[in-house]
């Protein structure tokens, strides 16, 4: 693991945080994905954004986490 020691980390306001005040086809399901796959990378997170990392959640995110990476089509130019 590359960064054993982060336990906080914020992305709100990054483009990789989905937020539901600026994307209309962003919801929960969405932001919840989002937090299983940060998770799923970085283990020892306690606080990701602005709430607490529960139990469950560590739990799902080893489960799940790997299969919550959103893929973005490719737009031609």
């Amino acid at each position: 693991e590359v960064t054993p020691a982060l336990e906080y980390l914020s992305l709100l306001g990054n483009e990789a945080c989905p937020n539901q005040l600026v994307s209309l086809d962003k919801d929960e399901d969405d932001y919840q994905r989002y937090r299983y796959f940060v998770l799923h990378k970085l283990k020892n997170l306690k606080f990701l954004d602005s709430r607490k990392v529960t139990q469950k959640e560590h739990l799902e995110a080893e489960a799940r986490g790997a299969f919550m990476k959103v893929v973005k089509p490719k737009t031609e130019k």
